[in-house]
């Protein structure tokens, strides 16, 4: 049996990946000879939490719409357990992935549906909405809109009953889509893509930390420009100008004194004592 079929077969089966993912000599042109990914391998374990660092534009994000299929490798291959996933629909591997984006979408729609999209097949369950709400610290700020959850986030749509929409602030748009991501209880890896961005360190701090409650027991891809947020990964991977320039635990990064130690320290560098 080919190794697409395997899959596909096990995933009407069991419903569902081990989570381990394989980037096997990965290069990728957004333009002909100019590769955003040249040769890169990375192993994200079942089970473990890897961390992508590197400067803007070194290919983190790249690689996750590699992943989601949004592209495909000019060379390489990618496996999640082994199977290429090339030979796998892209709508059935997106439905084992759930994520939390920077760049994450503020839909002109109620909150109720805001929340219920991240799983399609519980659309308008509001005991699932309030659950993930509840666990991604948005619930409070749901429950005090004007309509609650009917309540349309748009300043150009009104709501079903004529009331005018309203709209969030950019931490509780951050919070909404992070209960999204919550409706994917079941997803087998969790892919976190600069779901910090603008937010205070205080804030930062509480989504982190509810990000890895949530993860506890999933795959984790985590893509952050922040390293202060991603020391506890167990393992690093540092990429710069589309290859692995570096990787390894958090200790280890320093103790080598590359790349990773040297951002690390540029940005501790405002958070030390000043020097008089």
């Amino acid at each position: 049996m080919c190794w697409g079929c395997r899959l596909r077969t096990r995933l009407r089966r069991e419903g569902s990946f081990s989570g381990g993912v394989r980037f096997d000599r990965v290069r990728f042109e957004y333009q002909p000879g100019a590769p955003a990914l040249d040769g890169v391998t990375i192993d994200i374990a079942a089970g473990k939490k890897v961390a992508l660092v590197g400067p803007s534009g070194s290919g983190k994000t790249t690689l996750f719409n590699l992943l989601l299929r949004f592209y495909e490798p000019s060379r390489g291959r990618i496996l999640w357990d082994g199977v290429d996933i090339a030979t796998v629909a892209p709508e059935r591997l997106r439905e084992r992935m759930a994520g939390v984006l920077q760049d994450h979408v503020a839909y002109e729609l109620t909150a109720l549906e805001n929340v219920t999209l991240g799983d399609v097949r519980r659309l308008g369950d509001r005991t699932a909405a309030a659950d993930a709400a509840e666990r991604a610290r948005v619930l409070p700020t749901v429950e005090r809109l004007p309509a609650g959850w009917d309540t349309m986030l748009s300043t150009r749509r009104a709501g079903d009953d004529g009331a005018d929409g309203v709209t969030l602030s950019g931490g509780q748009w951050q919070r909404l889509a992070l209960a999204r991501a919550m409706m994917r209880a079941d997803a087998d890896l969790l892919v976190l893509d600069e779901p910090n961005a603008g937010l205070d360190p205080l804030a930062e701090h509480r989504l982190h930390t509810d990000l890895m409650r949530f993860g506890v027991g999933r795959t984790r891809l985590l893509i952050s420009h922040r390293l202060g947020a991603l020391r506890s990964a167990d393992h690093i991977v540092v990429l710069d100008a589309g290859s692995v320039y570096e990787s390894g635990t958090h200790a280890e990064l320093m103790a080598a004194g590359g790349l990773y130690r040297d951002l690390f320290t540029v940005q501790a560098e405002p958070y030390q004592p000043v020097r008089r």
